[in-house]
């Protein structure tokens, strides 16, 4: 019970600074893009940002640390699904190319050095992987309708 009472107060102040910056960052909105209050208040509610996004990522991987330890199965399936995220990303990387895209204004990139070799290779992945990833939802989506029909 004081575990819980701790987190509701720790909560109510996160809202709380939450609630204040939004105030003042609405407080500060100015249609001059060159003011630095506004642009100090839109600092600040970005940090806050990023502060609670760390937090959240943070609590999230030690709370499913604890579960997945105290859980053999729960451990025993993490690893499978980890090993079958790997698994895609590794098909994914052998599929794609360095392969420069034709559109108009791409060499720009690649002779300002934005564009290279490996970013490509990577960028092709990530595409493969999201397509990979789809089409493995739409199949398991599929599979659940239609198993439900024949039950």
């Amino acid at each position: 019970m004081k575990f819980a009472k701790i987190t509701t107060i720790v909560l109510w102040v996160i809202l709380a600074i939450s609630f204040f910056l939004i105030i003042s960052l609405l407080a500060n909105l100015d249609p001059n893009v060159s003011d630095p209050n506004m642009s100090k208040w839109i600092s600040a509610n970005l940090s806050w940002s990023f502060i609670l996004l760390g937090i959240a990522t943070v609590a999230a991987l030690v709370l499913e640390f604890f579960v997945t330890l105290s859980d053999k199965k729960a451990a025993r399936n993490s690893l499978i699904g980890i090993g079958l995220l790997g698994a895609v990303i590794l098909v994914s990387y052998l599929m794609s190319d360095t392969e420069m895209p034709k559109f108009f204004g791409a060499e720009k990139f690649v002779e300002n050095g934005t564009v290279t070799p490996t970013i490509l290779l990577w960028i092709g992945t990530g595409l493969i992987a999201s397509y990979i990833l789809f089409g493995i939802s739409v199949i398991t989506i599929l599979w659940s309708a239609v198993s439900n029909f024949f039950k």
